[in-house]
């Protein structure tokens, strides 16, 4: 993975090299009740308030090899959907993955409008 100060360093602008890298969303509020209410600010949030199984939707027209990485901070689980008519690893249509308390995981396009994703343990 490629570092902010790494790009930096081999001439590339500040905000370039922060948007190769990829923007951060500190402290934000997971309220989208239902699949496809909430989109997601930036490649890597970190959730600090929610309600139980609240959460936000991955975007369908992603890139192959896209990345979002989603930090749960939150007393509640979370819940990440795919976009509608869409999966997460290969599972059922819809379905949302519930990411509990304290776990982050880093979901990766497949380019199809599916998702694949790691899970912390």
């Amino acid at each position: 993975m490629a570092l902010v100060n790494t790009l930096l360093g081999s001439g590339n602008a500040g905000q370039a090299a922060q948007a190769i890298v990829g923007f951060v969303s500190l402290a934000q509020t997971a309220s989208g009740a239902s699949q496809g209410a909430q989109s997601l600010p930036t490649a890597i949030v970190e959730y600090t308030s929610s309600t139980a199984n609240y959460g936000p939707t991955l975007p369908a027209a992603a890139a192959p090899g896209d990345q979002y990485t989603i930090f749960n901070n939150t007393a509640n689980t979370i819940k990440v959907w795919p976009a509608s008519g869409y999966k997460l690893n290969g599972g059922t249509t819809d379905a949302a993955l519930s990411l509990t308390t304290l776990k982050t995981a880093t979901f990766t396009s497949l380019g199809n409008g599916n998702w694949v994703y790691n899970l912390t343990a």
